[in-house]
């Protein structure tokens, strides 16, 4: 195992979350007059819970995205920190309750509804957030107290958005340390300040069966990828831009098949017609919806889907028992 004692992950959170106690949510959203006015609201509403219904912050996050981080932080031995869009730069042993408040666009989605009344953009909220819960839980203050250490952060567009105040401010020589792995899209977001700290990671991963994946996890792939592939976290900024270039050269964008949108009750009925013949697997049923049957179904789609089949087969098992 490379050690790596001056090298820190940085990953996003997810919306898969083991759920332990009552699921906090973004209260006032819809009336508060400004972001800082929200975020002290938000700030009380998760001192007032109870520590028991609180966890890790390691243990709350769920999905491969998550999964992924974590093997490449252990593999070189380097602590793992949590982009949180309800908690901010969180410590894996922070004690959180589960919660609902996301950087993720969406029309359900109370943050980004607020931003939209407000005319505020994600970094307004993570500068009003970082000022209810401490200047501890900012990217800034965890490199400062970090000098010469590298950061590989690995995240998704929507969490450089949260990030975009913080990077743009870093000093050149806090930007030296950086090392941002995310999509293509992901870094056509940032300004060309921060480019030279992109590692230019692109579809072509995908080439790789063993780094293959959604989109949603690609950030975290390319993470894995770099520190266990190419060990980029132990070379210089330009050769590490290089080595992934070099990388990325020699494979080819697989070609995906077309595929089909179904309805609802299509989707359930293949997944009833299939769930013996995969044991009921989450993973092979959805290799099967994508890869055999060509059915276009989000992972988030899916996974309520086969929770509405799980149960039904449940509740007939239960029936005839």
């Amino acid at each position: 195992m490379t050690q790596a004692r001056d090298v820190i992950v940085i990953t996003s959170c997810t919306n898969r979350k083991k759920k332990a106690g009552t699921v906090l949510a973004l209260e006032g959203a819809d009336t508060a007059a400004s972001l800082f006015e929200l975020a002290r609201v938000w700030s009380r509403q998760v001192q007032a819970t109870c520590r028991s219904e609180t966890q890790a912050a390691v243990e709350l996050y769920a999905g491969r995205s998550i999964t992924e981080a974590k093997r490449a932080a252990e593999s070189i031995s380097a602590p793992l920190y949590i982009v949180s869009a309800g908690h901010g730069l969180l410590h894996p042993d922070d004690r959180i309750p589960s919660y609902n408040v996301t950087a993720t666009p969406a029309t359900d989605n109370t943050l980004h509804q607020c931003l939209l009344r407000l005319g505020k953009v994600p970094a307004d909220w993570w500068q009003a957030l970082i000022h209810a819960v401490g200047a501890q839980r900012s990217l800034t203050e965890l490199v400062a107290r970090s000098p010469g250490a590298i950061v590989l952060l690995a995240v998704p567009s929507a969490y450089l958005g949260l990030l975009a105040r913080e990077l743009g401010d870093l000093s050149e020589s806090s930007l030296a340390q950086l090392r941002i792995i995310t999509s293509p899209h992901g870094a056509s977001t940032l300004p060309a300040r921060l480019q030279s700290a992109v590692m230019p990671y692109d579809e072509r991963l995908e080439g790789l069966a063993t780094f293959s994946g959604t989109r949603s996890d690609f950030p975290q792939r390319a993470l894995r990828h770099f520190v266990s592939a190419l060990e980029g976290h132990s070379l210089p900024l330009e050769l590490a831009r290089h080595r992934v270039s070099e990388a990325m050269a020699t494979l080819v964008k697989p070609v995906l098949p077309e595929r089909q949108r179904k309805t609802d009750e299509e989707i359930t009925a293949l997944l009833r017609g299939n769930w013996a013949r995969f044991n009921g697997s989450a993973t092979a049923l959805l290799r099967f919806l994508r890869d055999e049957a060509l059915v276009a179904c989000e992972q988030s789609r899916f996974r309520s889907l086969r929770q509405q089949v799980f149960a039904e087969l449940n509740d007939k098992a239960a029936l005839h028992g």
